[in-house]
């Protein structure tokens, strides 16, 4: 029944943004109804990683010799990497579509274009970080700027005049977040449950994590703050947790890395995505995406939990 009351709180939610946006209601899988299923064409084999990124249906991470790989699903070309998305320093995986940022500064992206969510600007250059929403990406400069693409149907894409001093970006599905190098947040695009209304109160942010319906920030001292849905208990931090050193939110669950490189996770738990595996520490990295959850290892290697339909949760054997 929580998975039916979840979904078709999304299923009203995307139904409102067809009304705006045609390109949003055609575009598969966005009602949390997966797309057919693909087999890949040929078997993946991974080394050791050093970033991973879930996203709606699949998953992937970035090498230690700056190659792309990914796995899942791949209906929409989302986890076909391009040959020129190598070497690069950062991968992100979005909805039905995925970025690189490649060691010179460009960023590459493919899989589904329906809302122009993979047609880079041209001549974006200097980018030190890609972040990749529902259905539009943004992109932080070296200069602390920010520039975004894709869908704009509330806005998203909108970056705020003069708005400079940027140290992070994150892009949910439908609204997009910065952190300033003051340690204040701002947000901007849709804002149907409040995932754009930053607290009035929040300073001394070191890190924000833009989700489905919600938004987290990790303060400095430890502590998460989260606002938006709270449908599935997903901006419910659990009580005490003031050790963190990342946050991550997904559709409709959050998690954090703690101090002592363990995982704690909270929020929607259709598929076991919340549930941390017993035993699993040595933790340097978290990624919360649709229905499942991912973590890195100070060994670099890679462990993931959740929804598996389509082998997104199934980590590829090392080479």
């Amino acid at each position: 029944m929580r998975r039916r009351r979840f979904l078709t709180l999304s299923v009203l939610f995307l139904s409102a943004l067809a009304c705006n946006d045609p390109v949003v209601a055609t575009v598969p899988g966005t009602a949390g109804i997966p797309p057919a299923p693909t087999v890949p064409s040929e078997p993946v084999t991974i080394t050791s990683a050093t970033q991973v990124s879930a996203g709606l249906f699949q998953t992937c991470i970035l090498q230690t010799d700056k190659k792309t790989v990914c796995w899942g699903d791949d209906a929409n070309g989302e986890r076909t990497v391009p040959r020129e998305a190598s070497p690069a320093i950062q991968v992100e995986a979005g909805r039905a579509h995925t970025c690189a940022l490649e060691t010179d500064g460009i960023t590459i992206c493919w899989g589904s274009n329906g809302a122009g969510e993979t047609t880079v600007p041209p001549r974006l250059n200097s980018v030190s970080q890609v972040t990749v929403g529902g259905f539009h990406v943004c992109a932080l400069k070296n200069d602390g700027t920010v520039t975004c693409w894709g869908s704009n149907t509330a806005g998203q894409i909108e970056v705020p005049a003069n708005l400079t001093s940027v140290k992070q970006v994150s892009a949910g599905y439908g609204q997009t977040c910065v952190l300033k190098t003051d340690g204040t947040v701002l947000c901007w695009g849709y804002n149907n449950f409040g995932q754009a209304t930053v607290p009035s109160d929040l300073t001394s942010v070191a890190q924000i994590s833009a989700g489905f319906f919600h938004t987290c920030a990790l303060r400095t001292d430890g502590s998460i703050v989260c606002w938006g849905s709270n449908e599935e208990g997903q901006i419910t931090v659990p009580t005490g947790l003031r050790s963190a050193i990342q946050v991550s939110a997904g559709y409709g669950h959050t998690c954090a890395l703690r101090t002592d490189n363990s995982v704690v996770c909270w929020g929607f738990n259709n598929d076991g995505q919340i549930n941390v595996p017993s035993g699993l520490d040595s933790i340097s990295q978290i990624s919360a995406g649709f229905y499942h959850t991912c973590s890195l290892k100070v060994d670099q290697t890679v462990v993931c939990w959740g929804d598996n339909s389509y082998g997104q949760s199934a980590v590829p054997p090392r080479k």
